[in-house]
């Protein structure tokens, strides 16, 4: 079975089981989602495979990263950090549903309340045009996107190229920088460390 028919019968099965409606759950699949984070993180394989520990900043409900971080690089453990709490709970429903082994836990705060950064070896934030600059810190990879979709006004940090968004959050050291045009907005791809 393929990643598309496994991933696809996975959230149907979980739409189907949900109790409540979850617009977030269907939102996080739709394919300019699954465009950019498979870009996001083709890059984080081609630099690295193995990970321990892996954080996700406003992770949503990262069922979509979680699925393709397993397919192309081997993750221990993933901590999802997000002020939503109905986020975790679509991705607790997502995996009891489809009966796979948790390998994360969740942190219902705001990213830029966090700060134990340093014992993570990858940091991936694929919503930066939502919160504050989080500068990078010595230690981990980060692998980031942000757009310049400004007509969005929850987008309340957007950025002008990935060479922007590299030096808004504190990476010094690039490893990949990217720009991928969508129908509506320009989508940025960064991954690099501060040294």
């Amino acid at each position: 079975m393929s990643l598309d028919e496994k991933v696809l019968g996975r959230l149907a099965n979980t739409a189907f089981h949900l109790q409540h409606s979850s617009v977030d759950l269907i939102e996080s699949f739709r394919p300019n989602q699954i465009i950019c984070k498979k870009w996001l993180v083709t890059e984080i394989a081609n630099y690295n495979m193995s990970y321990e520990n892996v954080l996700v900043l406003g992770s949503w409900n990262g069922c979509l990263l979680w699925e393709l971080m397993s397919e192309y690089c081997n993750v221990d453990w993933f901590t999802f950090l997000d002020v939503n709490p109905v986020a975790h709970a679509d991705r607790d429903e997502y995996f009891k549903v489809n009966n796979i082994d948790k390998n994360y836990h969740s942190i219902t705060m705001s990213a830029i309340d966090y700060s134990d950064y340093e014992y993570f070896d990858l940091i991936i934030n694929t919503s930066c045009e939502h919160m504050p600059d989080i500068p990078a810190v010595y230690g981990p990879t980060y692998a980031l996107q942000s757009n310049n979709y400004t007509s969005l006004p929850e987008h309340t940090n957007c950025c002008v190229s990935e060479h922007d968004l590299a030096k808004k959050n504190n990476i010094t050291n690039t490893v990949y920088k990217g720009k991928k045009k969508m129908p509506n907005y320009d989508r940025f791809t960064v991954l690099g460390y501060y040294v």
